[in-house]
């Protein structure tokens, strides 16, 4: 039986001070998740830039560079939370592909 595929949705608005941080804390537990087996290796984490108006989106862009399992969206404008949250969601199925 293969691991399941997480894909774990991280809303983002104006995250610019905290992103990093938050970045590798999840990575932290996303790598563990992995290496016990628990998950695919094919599993991300997927920030959703919520139309921030700071360097959140640039952030993400660089997070994509530096490691595989991220991967990033960006919303035209503030659309929500729960936007992102369902936008981050349908994305996520296509890595289920």
């Amino acid at each position: 039986m293969s691991e399941p595929l997480l894909t774990i949705v991280v809303p983002c608005y104006n995250e610019e001070e905290v992103l990093t941080e938050s970045s590798q804390q999840l990575d932290k537990v996303l790598v563990e998740l992995i290496n016990q087996q628990q998950v695919s290796s094919k599993s991300k984490l997927l920030f959703v830039n919520d139309g921030s108006t700071d360097d959140t989106w640039k952030i993400i862009k660089e997070l994509q560079k530096a490691k595989s399992e991220f991967e990033g969206i960006s919303f035209s404008r503030n659309f929500g939370h729960q936007n992102a949250l369902i936008a981050g969601m349908a994305t996520a199925n296509k890595y289920s592909d």
